[in-house]
């Protein structure tokens, strides 16, 4: 699939569309998020470590992913039988530091949504 045919024509002219229309929605952050975090997964990992995915949408969400070259699927032999692992790919870890960042906001906000209840109660 071309990830970019899929897009809206203003991606094409503006990058930060562009990112949101590969890695925005609901789970794909908290998809890379654990591949990042965790390292390298098989599939019922990643299942486990993403609360709340179907596994529908977990399927869905590594082939957007895959197609947009941020992870790859890769055999791995394990003793007589081989299983699939997901990795994210030197494309993916530049994310990295964009998502830390938003942990980081993420952590602000509910410090401020603590400290706003908090003066409400009063």
């Amino acid at each position: 699939m071309d990830v970019h045919a899929a897009a809206p024509p203003e991606a094409a002219t503006c990058p930060i569309e562009l990112a949101i229309h590969i890695i925005g929605g609901k789970w794909r952050m908290l998809v890379l998020r654990s591949l990042l975090l965790g390292g390298a997964q098989r599939y019922n990992g990643l299942l486990a470590s993403v609360a709340g995915i179907s596994p529908k949408e977990l399927t869905r969400n590594l082939r957007g992913l895959e197609d947009a070259g941020l992870i790859v699927r890769e055999p791995v032999r394990r003793g007589e039988c081989e299983i699939d692992v997901y990795a994210v790919t030197e494309l993916g870890s530049a994310l990295r530091p964009a998502l830390s960042s938003l942990g980081s906001f993420g952590v602000r906000l509910i410090q401020d949504f603590a400290a706003r209840e908090g003066r409400e109660r009063r």
